[in-house]
C-alpha cells in the first residue's frame, strides 16, 4: 500500500474513534436534555457543530496534504483534534458575530434578549450575551453556520478579516 494511503488510514481511524465518542457524548447529553426538559446552550451547540463540521473538513482534506503534514496528523493525536477543536472555536465566534448583529440577513440567524424578571439577578453582566433566543429555523440557521465554520476555518477568519479597516 502507498505509503501516503498508509498514513491516511491511521488518521482516519483516529478521527473515526475521536468523532464516535463525540457523538456518543452529544447523544447522551441530548437525551439528557430531552428527558430532563431542559435546553441545550445555544454556544454548546454552536461548538458541538462546529467540532464535527472540523472533523468532516479535515477528513475531506487529507488527500490534498503534503505527505509531512499527513505524518504529523498521523503520529500526533493533539494534531488530529486540533483542527476541529479551532473549528469549535469559531463556529462560537460566529454564534458571538450573529447574536451582535455584526452578521446579519435573511441567510443568518436572528437572536433577541431574553426577557428578564428585574428581580433576578441571573442575567447581569457579560452572561446576558448568551441569554438570548430565536425561532427554531434561526437555531437551524446557526447548527448549519456553525458546521460550516468548522468545515472551513478561513469562512471565519476571512468575516474576520472584512472587520479589519487599516489604512
Amino acid at each position: 500500500m502507498n505509503e501516503n494511503l498508509e498514513l491516511i488510514r491511521k488518521i482516519t481511524n483516529r478521527l473515526a474513534m475521536v468523532l464516535v465518542a463525540l457523538v456518543i457524548v452529544i447523544f447522551i447529553g441530548t437525551l439528557v436534555a430531552y428527558i430532563t426538559k431542559k435546553s441545550i446552550p445555544p454556544p454548546l451547540a454552536t461548538f458541538a457543530a462546529g467540532i464535527l463540521g472540523g472533523f468532516v473538513g479535515l477528513q475531506r482534506r487529507l488527500k490534498s496534504m503534503s505527505e509531512d503534514d499527513l505524518t504529523l496528523l498521523a503520529n500526533s493525536w493533539v494534531y488530529v483534534c486540533i483542527s476541529p477543536f479551532v473549528g469549535g472555536v469559531l463556529a462560537v465566534v460566529l454564534y458571538i458575530l450573529f447574536i451582535s448583529t455584526l452578521i446579519s440577513g435573511e441567510l443568518f440567524p436572528q437572536f433577541v434578549p431574553d426577557v428578564v424578571d428585574s428581580n433576578r439577578s441571573r442575567h447581569k453582566g457579560f452572561s446576558e450575551i448568551f441569554y438570548v433566543h430565536g425561532e427554531a429555523v434561526d437555531y437551524a440557521k446557526l447548527l448549519f453556520w456553525s458546521f460550516v465554520a468548522g468545515f472551513s476555518e478561513r469562512f471565519v477568519t476571512n468575516i474576520i478579516s472584512k472587520f479589519d479597516t487599516e489604512p
